[in-house]
């Protein structure tokens, strides 16, 4: 476990969520750094960056796929101060399915790889994986059957889990620092307008501008026709919008 400071109670919460996962975790090192030795301190590297995330994020859900990405990530920092090469490669056969993912897994893999998916695909992920619509209230929005939802969101999936498999990289310390701006409800006004068209594009674009900002969209619901956005600025206030959709 990661040495240094062990206040308390976060250090519990952080033990309980990760014991059950270390050996799962020291097997990736192993399959990562090659020996025994190196996969110790790869192991050692990312419980304590892992560590780092639940200081500064309490609430963020300690799961096996964010593991195995700051491990990868870590091993990449590794062999760059030996000055050695990373082996690139898939970690599908350790990640598993997609159901083993959390909504902070897919929020924070939209955020970092929205630029390979289609503005669509973003929305029915957004949507049915982090904010929970259903596939019949998605499909009510952009005008499609249940099924043509079902089978558009599995590909949607797909591609996602492909992209971060083959891109660990772009988990890194960075997201943790990076500078935040201002927060202007003209990007509240493009959300729900995007939402009120059933517009994917204008969705997608607005909540990516929200995550730019330093916003963060807490929970979409969809009740009857009426959308309700809670969201979290930089400050930490939270704003509450409602919106009735047409019939």
């Amino acid at each position: 476990m990661p040495q240094g400071d062990r206040s308390d109670a976060g250090y519990e919460t952080f033990a309980e969520m990760t014991l059950p996962l270390q050996s799962d975790l020291r097997r990736y090192c192993l399959a990562k750094a090659g020996s025994a030795w190196d996969a110790d301190d790869l192991l050692q590297e990312s419980l304590i960056k892992a560590y780092r995330w639940h200081i500064r994020f309490p609430n963020r859900e300690i799961t096996k796929p964010f593991l195995f990405r700051i491990a990868a990530n870590a091993w990449v920092d590794i062999c760059r101060s030996r000055k050695l090469q990373p082996q690139v490669g898939q970690l599908e056969e350790q990640i598993g399915s997609y159901d083993e993912w959390s909504k902070w897994d897919v929020r924070e893999a939209l955020e970092l790889l929205s630029d390979r998916l289609e503005s669509k695909q973003v929305v029915l992920i957004l949507l049915i994986d982090v904010f929970h619509f259903t596939a019949k209230e998605t499909g009510m929005l952009f005008g499609q059957s249940e099924g043509s939802v079902k089978a558009a969101l599995k590909r949607a999936r797909t591609r996602l889990k492909t992209a971060v498999e083959r891109h660990p990289d772009y988990w890194d310390d960075s997201v943790l620092t990076a500078t935040r701006g201002g927060l202007s409800i003209e990007v509240f006004e493009a959300l729900v307008d995007g939402f009120r068209r059933a517009d994917p594009f204008a969705i997608f674009q607005s909540y990516q501008t929200m995550i730019d900002e330093g916003a963060l969209v807490d929970r979409i619901e969809l009740r009857g026709n009426t959308l309700y956005f809670t969201i979290r600025d930089p400050d930490g206030n939270i704003l509450t919008i409602t919106e009735k959709l047409p019939l």
